[in-house]
């Protein structure tokens, strides 16, 4: 008889892309084959309001067992408060004192130390907040054999956790940003059984901020590429035969889109010889749309996997400015498609990748950004740099090592 283990996490759905979201429908699906898999989530479809989307109750995804519990309405107005107080803990926290800044620096972290942070509060005003989750948690608790959480960050992670401890097995998808520090998250990282890391810089990053997390069992899976399908279709119209380069995921700044449309819209300024290429955002848009004005910006919105295939293949590079990545899913797709990757250097888990792969290029300012689209919109011979970057993402990812991992972990709790 298989054992029965479930997946928590904030959303779950095929029309859902987030990185540790999509981590997670793959997860279930290859861990289904072993084990009786089920999926405990929201009823919500988007994180910024985490409205009730999906009808509340169970359904099959792909033969997967799927528990939706509606979420409660999230207090926008509170949030954008506690949301400005934990950045203000991070910025001041985390500053080192000199001769200039002490007085200042000291009355600042006095006053946000002094003030009430309620974390609890944090946590639900955040979302997604769902009693009715924790409360199927509590009383079904005996009948996995497993519970393994997706994010750090959430409600349902937080505080599900707390009752299947010895049960648990934690994915943090930890980034360093500043909610990440917050010393509510402390408990958190000391419950866990196993901790399942994306990559070594992930692992380090944990253990560094929180020690204790050195005591538990834990080890690197990430995900597998090996069976990933890149089928690709027809180029639409509106893109054939130009050149451009594209960005796959959430569009929003904390992804660093802000800083990539500024620095392609300076690139085409100082650059009159590239009058036709564009750069195609694909995903959900949260960004002002006066930031994307003008025929170089294009927006595809949500797409399904073959036309997001065919885009990236007939690109010059994928873009990833994101700052906070654990793993970057989109940038191994790339990368396993021979498609040239060009990342944020501030984010070490991307810049990992190009290094380790010894492929891609990355940038910290203007000018690097320039040097690599004009490197690639300019060097036709990638053949070698297409085979070293898929090879990468074979060898350090694929399913069989991945799966063997949770089943070892699984059969000892």
């Amino acid at each position: 008889m298989k054992d029965k283990i479930a997946i928590v996490v904030q959303r779950y759905g095929l029309e859902i892309n987030g990185g540790a979201e999509f981590h997670a429908r793959l997860l279930a699906e290859k861990l289904s084959a072993n084990h009786h898999l089920e999926v405990i989530t929201t009823c919500a479809i988007e994180y910024e309001f985490w409205n009730n989307h999906y009808p509340e109750g169970t359904e099959t995804i792909n033969n997967i067992t799927v528990r939706r519990f509606k979420t409660l309405k999230k207090d926008l107005n509170k949030f954008n408060r506690l949301s400005k107080f934990a950045r203000n803990l991070y910025k001041y926290g985390n500053q080192k004192l000199s001769f200039l800044n002490f007085p200042y620096l000291l009355l600042k972290r006095f006053k946000y130390k002094k003030k009430n942070f309620n974390f609890n509060t944090w946590l639900e005003v955040q979302g997604p907040y769902s009693t009715d989750l924790i409360e199927f948690i509590k009383a079904k608790k005996d009948d996995y054999r497993a519970f393994i959480f997706f994010t750090y960050l959430y409600h349902p992670t937080n505080i599900g956790i707390k009752e299947v401890a010895e049960k648990s097995i934690l994915i943090p998808t930890a980034h360093d940003e500043p909610q990440f520090y917050l010393d509510g998250y402390r408990q958190l990282f000391s419950s866990p059984k196993f901790i399942m890391y994306n990559t070594e810089t992930e692992k380090d990053l944990v253990e560094k901020v929180y020690p204790q997390t050195k005591d538990i069992n834990s080890e690197i899976a990430g995900i597998g590429f090996d069976d990933y399908d890149n089928t690709v279709g027809e180029l639409p119209q509106y893109l054939s035969p130009k050149k451009y380069f594209v960005y796959i995921g959430r569009i929003v700044e904390d992804k660093g889109c802000v800083m990539m449309i500024e620095y392609f819209n300076d690139f085409k300024k100082k650059h009159s010889d590239v009058e036709d290429l564009k750069l195609v955002l694909v995903g959900k848009n949260s960004l002002d749309e006066k930031l994307l004005q003008g025929e170089d910006i294009i927006l595809t919105g949500f797409v399904d996997d073959q036309l997001k295939n065919t885009l990236l293949k007939n690109a010059c590079a994928l873009i990833m400015p994101s700052f906070y990545e654990s793993l970057s899913l989109v940038t191994l797709e790339a990368m396993f498609s021979e498609i040239p990757v060009i990342v944020n250097r501030n984010c070490e888990v991307l810049y990992a990748h190009v290094e380790k792969s010894d492929t891609g290029k990355s940038f910290k300012n203007s000018s690097e950004f320039s040097e690599a689209l004009h490197f690639y919109l300019n060097n036709k011979d990638l053949l070698t740099e297409g085979t070293k970057a898929k090879n990468y993402v074979l060898k350090n990812y694929s399913w069989n090592a991945v799966i063997n991992k949770y089943d070892s972990v699984i059969k000892s709790l």
